[in-house]
């Protein structure tokens, strides 16, 4: 167990979280993932614990967290002006 928690780049079905486990603990990935859908169907800590380690893992190499990663995707970065047309008060044209 001498790699580091991060969630993988390479082996990853969803979010890399489960190939990530593996690599770490020594053990295959598909193992990993029917333990998590296991524990996710008949305990509901499967996919809590899942969701957890999405958003504070780190991708491999040094990348962003899965919060990181969300809050690029739900960031409006769109500087667009408003409507010069005093009379369409959202740029909603409805004529």
């Amino acid at each position: 167990m001498n790699t580091p928690l991060t969630r993988s780049r390479s082996d990853k079905f969803i979010g890399g979280v489960c190939g990530g486990l593996a690599r770490s603990l020594g053990m295959d990935s598909g193992l990993v993932r029917i333990i998590v859908v296991l524990l996710a169907i008949f305990t509901q800590v499967g996919w809590v614990a899942y969701l957890v380690l999405w958003a504070i893992l780190p991708l491999e190499a040094g990348g962003p967290t899965g919060i990181d990663e969300a809050k690029r995707l739900f960031t409006s970065n769109n500087n667009s002006t408003p409507p010069s047309d005093p009379n369409i008060p959202n740029g909603d044209d409805l004529r």
